[in-house]
Parts: C-alpha cells; structure tokens; sequence
C-alpha cells in the first residue's frame, strides 16, 4: 500500500540521516542523478572515477576544481554516448573498468537494458569481456602515489577493490562508493566495518550510497609509509 511504502521510504531516510555528517563543507557536487556527496575541504586534485553510466555531473562538477584532470573510467557501451557528448575540459577518459586485476574480465549483460548497468557474473545471465585495470595499475600509468578522491559505482566489483586498498594499504583519502549488497550478498557490512577498521569515517549515506573520508592521522601515516617504502632500495642481486 502507499501509506506503507512512504513509512518506509521515512524510516529509511531518518536512518540514513543518522550517518550523515552536519559539516557545512560536506555538500553535493553534481545533481541528484549523477551527483556525490563529499567533504569539500578535503583537497581533490588526483581523483579517479570509475562508473560512467548515463550521466557524470560529478565529474564535471570536481574537474572545476581539481587541480589535475578527473580521470575517468567506463568500458561498458552505455558510457560511449554519455562521454561522447560531455565538456572533456579538465577530464580524462579511458575505457576500461576497474577491476580488482588486470587483464579481460567476464561482465554480466544489463537486466534492463534501458537502464544500461554492467554487474558482476551473475548466474543465467549472458557475459561480455571488457579490458579492465586495477587501482595499482592505473597509479603506475598516472604517476601517482596517493588517491585524493575514489569514487566507484561498478555494480559489485566494489568489494574485491576495496579489500585491495586495505590489505595494500593504498592511501585513498576519500571514498565514494555505491554498494550493490544484492550482487554480493552479506559483504556490505562486513566491508564498511573494515573500513571503519583502518580509520575511515562514514560521513554521508543514501540507501547504497556511501562516502567514507579516512582520518587525518591515518591518512598522514599511509604517505609516510608509502614515501618510506618508495625510498627503500632493492636488494642487491648475490654474487
């Protein structure tokens, strides 16, 4: 009945506001289909996308202040129009999907094609491969040490990227990420509490979506660590 899908469309949005950071700074960039919430204080000049879909305001909206172009990821053939006819000013593009490894990875065909989403294998359902990076992967090409701002809407593939930020220890200041706990069912919880784990706070959520900004200290911790390593020299071959 009507009367009980809008009681729990308000219980679900009281809940939700319950995760929602009161900061003046955490604003949404983009519009309501396409568009993130995110602490604009936090510096967002090396900045990857990944999940192109049908519109990408947020893109647009963080390429007018990052200081480096947003880069942008998306194999699927739903992305190709939608990049086809946006201002490329300050982005860059490539169609590839991020994935947890390198190399063609099996993707499951949209359910609704008007919808256009890409998932994860999903059983009885027909596959097509795509070209697909991992996070490492894309660092090494751009150069890149440190992750200012990850946003990901990939339909699943989520879960395995971000196990890989933590077990590597990547610095990723601040993560936007939509959660498809369907396509993966129980890892949702389990992963936001890793999170938690390795010092990220959950500032905004929206039913699936989700954005995460790691502690000061933390974050400042994983640099250090990460330019200690860099520094580190190789071990010398044996006689």
């Amino acid at each position: 009945m009507e009367w009980q899908q809008q009681l729990r469309s308000k219980a679900r949005a009281s809940f939700d506001a319950l995760f929602c950071s009161r900061s003046e700074s955490v604003q949404r960039i983009g519009d309501e289909g396409s568009g993130w919430v995110i602490d604009t204080r936090v510096t967002s000049d090396v900045c990857y996308c990944a999940g192109v879909g049908k519109g990408i305001s947020f893109e647009q909206g963080v390429a007018k202040i990052a200081a480096k172009p947003v880069v942008v990821l998306d194999p699927t053939p739903t992305a190709m129009p939608t990049m086809a006819k946006v201002d490329l000013n300050n982005l860059e593009f490539f169609a590839v999907g991020l994935a947890a490894q390198d190399g063609v990875v099996e993707f499951s065909v949209p359910q609704d094609p008007d919808e256009g989403s890409f998932s994860v294998p999903r059983e009885g359902m027909n596959r097509v491969t795509f070209e697909c990076w991992s996070l490492s992967t894309i660092m090494r090409r751009k150069g890149d040490t440190a992750i200012d701002l990850l946003k990901m809407d990939i339909e699943g593939f989520e879960y395995d990227i971000i196990e890989q930020i933590l077990t590597k220890q990547i610095p990723v200041r601040q993560l936007c990420v939509e959660f498809h706990d369907w396509l993966q069912p129980g890892r949702t919880l389990k992963t936001i509490w890793h999170l938690h784990q390795s010092g990220y706070e959950l500032i905004f959520k929206h039913r699936g979506d989700h954005t995460f900004l790691m502690k000061e200290d933390r974050y400042k911790a994983l640099l250090e660590r990460k330019t200690a390593v860099d520094r580190t020299p190789p071990l010398s071959s044996p006689a």
